[in-house]
């Protein structure tokens, strides 16, 4: 019983995380970036070239924009554990 409980709630939420990583960065943004909770996200921001937006951030994931078409790739490179398209985002959460 345990183990199905187990595998049941797994599936119920490894799919959509799944999913939702699937959806690479890609345009002129704006992005959901995803940082770890020891690292600076304005720092990240500040060395890829683009800048934090919105009015508010959720432990993980900060809104950012850019000017430069390759900002998304130079936040990975930069620190961001994702870098995902913020229209797939809001889409995925009802919000679009």
């Amino acid at each position: 019983m345990r183990l199905e409980f187990l595998v049941l709630a797994l599936s119920i939420t490894i799919a959509p995380a799944t999913t939702l990583l699937d959806v690479k960065a890609s345009g002129a943004g704006p992005w959901v970036m995803v940082v770890p909770p020891w690292r600076s996200a304005d720092l990240v921001a500040e060395r890829a070239g683009a800048r934090l937006i919105g009015p508010t951030e959720a432990p993980l994931g900060h809104l950012v924009t850019a000017t430069a078409p390759d900002a998304a790739q130079r936040l990975a490179a930069a620190g961001a554990w994702a870098v995902l398209d913020a229209a797939a985002v809001a889409q995925f959460c009802g919000e679009y």
